[in-house]
């Protein structure tokens, strides 16, 4: 059993119960192996807060940026939150000690020196500082798992992943980016022709494309708008249950993210829900039957997508992927239903702030590359791709063909 030792001490009751519910869910696939989670509290009112009732009374504590389905899952952490004198130190039964506030450097050297001596994992959770807050949280829950448990996750998914991608061997894939492109596609009905449907992220909750595209392939994979706490990631979770309700479709998403997704939909989908692996790697991977591992890259088309549907078939077609021109590579992607997308991720933006602190033209400049590199590997493998909707991105634009 495990022990969480958060740093510094809480000053206030509101951050204390952000990081609180946050706990929550990063860590509820782990609740079993945790006893202690300690919260180290300066407020005056310390004696008087009583953590079991605000679990048991979570939808009234709750800030309305978060999704209110981590309510669901207070349960699994009675009895282990406990908030202690401001004064901590270090203990030889930490697991980890969660640095939630990284504004002082000495305040985050003082928290290292208390993870070193208890031979714990000091772990950075600032939300609005650290721009992979999410993503490092749940990598270290994971360190709560055995080598056997993380083993096992890995396996289930590459059968299952074998599975799936039998039934739709050699058939050609028709691959959707959520560009503004998409919403013109599905509005003017275009032609597919006989091929498998992939969509990505927000699409999976656009209702009209489901309908028109009847998407078999789901991906998503970003720690923050898909598996992070806010009110948006939680609404796409319900969508992404409501995508599933068709038996027809699986989804394909990071591997870590897959007890999690389990965990809010239904069990007849949980079997239809694949992980996949990433590292670091110069060449991408476009056979994971061989190998199951993909090229870790900051956009779901180059690290998911193709890899996914390259493993699968020869010819492959790519709509929606319309990228920006490189003077406006300064701002965040446009996307199908734009007006409605930003309205809604506006939430993220206060949830994560860290997160959306980027260099948002390295990052298209990344992708531009990643997506070179990426159709010439695969064309080197003798697979076609054709580009059926205009883009910016110029590895995309050499292959049009409307």
């Amino acid at each position: 059993m495990g022990t969480l030792l958060f740093y510094p001490a809480f000053a206030d009751t509101r951050s204390m119960l952000d990081q609180l519910f946050r706990t929550v869910w990063h860590f509820a696939p782990m609740a079993d192996r945790l006893d202690r989670i300690i919260l180290p509290y300066d407020g005056a009112d310390r004696t008087s807060l009583d953590i079991d009732a605000i679990l048991s009374d979570a939808t009234a504590h709750l800030t309305p940026d978060f999704d209110p389905d981590i309510a669901k899952f207070t349960e699994l952490f009675r009895g282990k939150f406990e908030i202690t004198a401001a004064d901590v130190s270090s203990n030889e039964n930490l697991s980890g000690v969660l640095v939630w506030n990284t504004g002082d450097g000495a305040v985050v050297g003082k928290a290292q020196r208390i993870a070193r001596d208890s031979k714990a994992e000091a772990v950075l959770v600032d939300p609005q500082r650290r721009q992979q807050e999410t993503l490092e949280t749940i990598r270290f829950a994971y360190s709560l798992w055995s080598q056997e448990e993380l083993s096992a996750l890995v396996e289930n998914s590459y059968q299952t992943f074998c599975r799936f991608a039998n039934r739709w061997q050699g058939r050609k894939i028709s691959a959707f980016g959520n560009g503004p492109s998409l919403g013109q596609a599905v509005e003017h009905q275009e032609d597919l022709g006989d091929s498998v449907t992939a969509i990505c992220n927000s699409t999976l909750g656009d209702q009209k494309a489901l309908d028109y595209l009847k998407p078999e392939l789901l991906f998503c994979g970003d720690p923050v708008q898909h598996c992070g706490v806010s009110l948006y990631a939680g609404q796409f979770r319900r969508d992404l249950g409501h995508a599933l309700e068709d038996p027809s479709r699986v989804l394909f998403t990071q591997l870590g993210y897959v007890p999690y997704f389990r965990m809010v939909t239904p069990e007849s989908c949980h079997d239809r829900i694949i992980g996949i692996g990433n590292d670091r790697r110069a060449e991408f991977n476009l056979d994971l039957r061989t190998e199951y591992l993909t090229a870790a890259t900051a956009n779901i088309f180059t690290m998911l997508v193709l890899p996914v549907v390259c493993t699968i078939s020869k010819n492959i077609d790519i709509y929606g992927c319309d990228g920006m021109s490189f003077a406006e590579a300064t701002k965040p992607w446009s996307h199908a239903g734009e007006d409605d997308y930003m309205s809604k991720m506006a939430v993220t933006h206060r949830v994560h702030s860290g997160f959306w602190q980027r260099n948002y033209e390295e990052e298209y400049w990344s992708y531009c590359r990643d997506m070179s590199d990426l159709l010439s590997q695969a064309e080197g493998k003798h697979i076609s791709i054709t580009v059926r909707t205009p883009s910016y991105v110029p590895a995309l634009a050499q292959r049009f063909d409307a």
